[in-house]
């Protein structure tokens, strides 16, 4: 019975590091769990292991080449990642209707230098995607930044993909490197008005209305009083921030504000990224939280 006790315990103890998204620090093993939907054949350096959800904690540390294949579509992926001993790497895939309608991510770890640090790397495609992590502006992929050990939540927009946001632990001694590949946007064509036929001596030429939104009046001088909260504009490249209708970089221009300028904000729980202001008086719409200032 102790001899059995012995055996096990060593077993019990590397389950509970497991939970944590690292393993035991002193393992020579490293574990990798891939997921997909809808589930998919899985390939690992040649040799079939089974489909997702797969998850084993004794893999051999060193790069591995991952092949997913959709069941039922037949679409595939591939990708390498480093198996870190004492970690876990995890591998998920989101099978759209086209390749470039589905997305995909791995979080992998690096061991850093000294063990009380922890920081993010973050990759993309498209580069150049706005980041945001746990709801503040984090700058544009691809980044490396120092960031505190625990859970964080990391948002993702980029112009014509889909929005993203993936949940990652960050463990202390480490540097998590997220490799992340966004989905396009389904494209909607306008329709085309379908002609009335009018007779040729009746048909008044008429000039093309073309509507330029040039940025709003700059407002009175940074001292005047202002009610909190509102909302700051900070410095752009253009010199200008564009008001849009709908809180995404795909939203329709409303208007164009300049820095400097202060407007009354609105809290709105279905967006961290954008803040919703009265750029004109009764009028309201959605600015960039990477170029504004919430001031309560």
């Amino acid at each position: 019975m102790r001899t059995r006790l012995l055996r096990t315990l060593p077993i019990l103890l590397f389950s509970i590091f497991l939970a944590g998204c690292q393993l035991n620090p002193f393992a020579k093993k490293a574990g990798i769990q891939i997921t997909s939907q809808p589930d998919a054949n899985v390939v690992i350096n040649g040799k079939s292991v089974g489909k997702t959800p797969y998850y084993v904690e004794n893999a051999d540390a060193g790069n591995a080449s991952i092949q997913m294949t959709a069941i039922g579509s037949g679409q595939s992926w591939e990708g390498k990642v480093n198996l870190v001993s004492g970690t876990l790497t995890t591998v998920h895939r989101d099978f759209g209707v086209t390749p470039d309608k589905s997305q995909s991510y791995t979080l992998s770890f690096e061991k850093l230098a000294n063990n009380k640090d922890s920081s993010i790397s973050i990759i993309s495609l498209p580069a150049s995607a706005t980041v945001s992590i746990d709801g503040k502006p984090a700058g544009f992929t691809p980044i490396t930044n120092d960031i505190s050990a625990g859970p964080h939540v990391f948002s993702f927009t980029a112009p014509g993909y889909q929005d993203k946001i993936v949940n990652a632990a960050v463990q202390e001694g480490y540097r998590l490197v997220l490799n992340l590949t966004m989905a396009t946007m389904d494209v909607v064509p306008t329709p085309t008005p379908t002609p009335v036929a009018t007779s040729s001596a009746t048909i008044t030429p008429k000039p093309t209305a073309t509507v330029a939104i040039t940025p709003l009046p700059k407002q009175a001088s940074s001292s005047a009083a202002m009610a909190k909260p509102y909302v700051e504009i900070l410095a752009t490249p253009t010199n200008f921030l564009r008001v849009r209708e709908t809180a995404s970089v795909n939203g329709t221009e409303l208007a164009k504000v300049n820095p400097g300028d202060k407007f009354a904000y609105k809290e709105l729980e279905s967006t961290t990224t954008w803040y919703s202001i009265e750029y004109i008086k009764g009028s309201w719409g959605f600015v960039s939280s990477q170029y504004a200032k919430l001031v309560k």
